[in-house]
């Protein structure tokens, strides 16, 4: 896959999980931050569980942050098989 084709998959990738976060049902930022960490070193995937805690997390002090926790997993868990598989 070329240079701008991938930045421009990462780019909706993004895109895709912000305007999810926003207007879409929770599976939809799901569905960005798996495919974007599966398919690229992706930090964006942080971002957009931080930008989903911080929209969607209650104010109780003992809330956990569900969506960082799962993009911090999925970007450093599916690390071993990004390399092993797109190589």
């Amino acid at each position: 896959m070329s240079f701008l084709i991938k930045n421009r998959v990462r780019l909706f990738l993004f895109s895709l999980g912000v305007l999810g976060v926003i207007f879409a049902p929770p599976w939809v930022p799901l569905i960005a931050i798996g495919s974007s960490a599966f398919l690229y070193p992706a930090w964006e995937v942080l971002v957009i569980g931080l930008f989903a805690d911080f929209v969607w997390l209650p104010a109780d002090p003992i809330s956990l942050p569900i969506f960082t926790i799962l993009s911090l997993i999925m970007v450093w868990g599916l690390e071993p098989l990004r390399r092993e598989f797109l190589k």
